[in-house]
């Protein structure tokens, strides 16, 4: 779970509201809620020690709310199954001093309880004291669907004009593949042109735009499917989007055509915090005969990185240029060591934004590359070969290659697929 912090205390509205946009979403959170009762007056540090305690024995990536009531609530994404007795345990002996130095309290005889949102939305209501759904005083929504208000905000119009198609190329002693295209929407581009006045509270709600966004970049996968087929498509997806009913219409959509050579990434991020629905995807995403790729690996993060662990066909190692220099010689080692454990140009090495990271990664055993600079180098190609009447130069076709707007607004429909060989340079 999170480090320790102190946090303010938690308005049971705003709690009840958190969950359901959750679950409104497609979330199951389970929760644990500790049944404090007012009487017992925890200070600050009181709840610090329940949260450490907490932070040590309860499951990674559980986050804890301190409530108004006096109870404090954690918060789990994916399933629960360890054992919580010695944090129970902990508490015990917190709440045993706080009665012993002020003289006055109890400890209820079921001081902790277990759910799961929102099957047992009822049970988590009553514990808290709140009435049945739809009669909060303050106005609270039954379901407030955060999601359904970004899909009607977002337009498919929108999301294609910040659309990025990046290529990703394997590189031999004298020659360069193309292995396939990365399609992407860029957040920055879309939240500067299209979603100026939206501020987003937090990481749950920036994961649910994520998740919209990745709807909206399969709509725009299957209107260009015609101009990118045959290609080995790479899209970034939320480990909650694959197994959502969204991605089998999707991959049951053109006759299977997309899924032939398809590839889905997760970030690690969203792996590690969702693991045993990371694990559940991946399983799926094989079994159906679509590559599976763990994507935003920092190089210091491969040294706590397992490969017999990792399910996965292939894996992108962001660039760094601070090992250049460096005294890091065990970043090196073990980036080479990735490199021939994921052989045959499974390892892509991203950010690639100057000559150098290409230059250095070949020198390590890297063969597959992905950033600005890869861009780049498809320009003369692509010029060479385009036949719209609208070129101009080979960074023009370089950006017709990145952004597909700008292909669609030159007249060109145009890009190398998939085992495109170039000339030596």
């Amino acid at each position: 779970m999170t480090a320790p912090a102190a946090k303010p205390a938690l308005a049971l509205s705003r709690f009840i509201d958190s969950l359901r946009k959750h679950s409104a979403n497609g979330k199951k959170p389970h929760l644990g809620i500790l049944n404090i009762p007012m009487d017992l007056r925890l200070a600050t540090e009181d709840y610090q020690a329940i949260t450490r305690d907490a932070f040590h024995h309860l499951p990674e990536n559980t986050q804890a709310y301190p409530l108004e009531n006096g109870m404090v609530a954690f918060v789990r994404g994916g399933k629960w199954a360890e054992s919580d007795d010695n944090f129970i345990a902990h508490v015990r002996e917190t709440l045993d001093d706080v009665i012993e130095r002020q003289g006055l309290g109890h400890i209820p005889d079921q001081l902790w309880h277990r759910f799961q949102w929102p099957t047992d939305e009822q049970k988590v209501l009553e514990i808290l004291g709140l009435p049945t759904v739809g009669q909060f005083s303050n106005g609270l929504p039954h379901r407030f669907d955060l999601a359904e208000m970004l899909r009607n905000a977002v337009a498919l119009d929108a999301v294609f004009d910040s659309c990025r198609r990046q290529a990703i190329v394997g590189f031999h002693d004298s020659s360069r593949e193309v292995l396939g295209h990365e399609l992407y929407c860029s957040l920055d581009y879309l939240r500067q042109h299209h979603l100026a006045s939206f501020l987003l509270e937090g990481p749950g709600e920036l994961e649910i735009l994520s998740r919209v966004l990745d709807e909206k970049v399969m709509d725009v996968s299957q209107s260009m499917a015609s101009s990118i087929l045959p290609d080995r498509l790479h899209l970034n997806m939320q480990v909650q989007t694959v197994l959502s009913e969204a991605f089998n219409d999707f991959i049951g959509s053109g006759n299977g055509k997309l899924v032939e050579n398809m590839a889905i990434e997760f970030s690690m991020e969203n792996a590690i915090a969702n693991w045993w629905e990371f694990e559940d995807a991946c399983a799926f995403l094989q079994s159906v005969g679509i590559r599976v790729g763990l994507d935003r690996i920092t190089l210091p993060a491969l040294e706590f990185l397992s490969p017999g662990k990792m399910n996965v066909d292939f894996i992108k190692v962001i660039w760094d240029q601070n090992i250049i220099g460096s005294r890091r010689s065990e970043v090196t080692e073990r980036l080479r060591e990735f490199a021939n454990l994921f052989s045959d140009q499974n390892l892509i090495l991203t950010r690639c934004d100057s000559r150098t990271a290409l230059r250095m990664g070949r020198s390590l055993g890297v063969g597959a590359f992905q950033g600005t600079y890869i861009d780049a180098l498809l320009g003369p190609y692509l010029n060479r070969e385009c036949k719209t009447q609208k070129r101009s130069s080979d960074k023009r076709c370089a950006v017709c290659q990145w952004a597909p707007r700008e292909a669609r607004k030159n007249g060109c429909d145009f890009h190398f697929r998939t085992g495109k060989v170039l000339s030596e340079m």
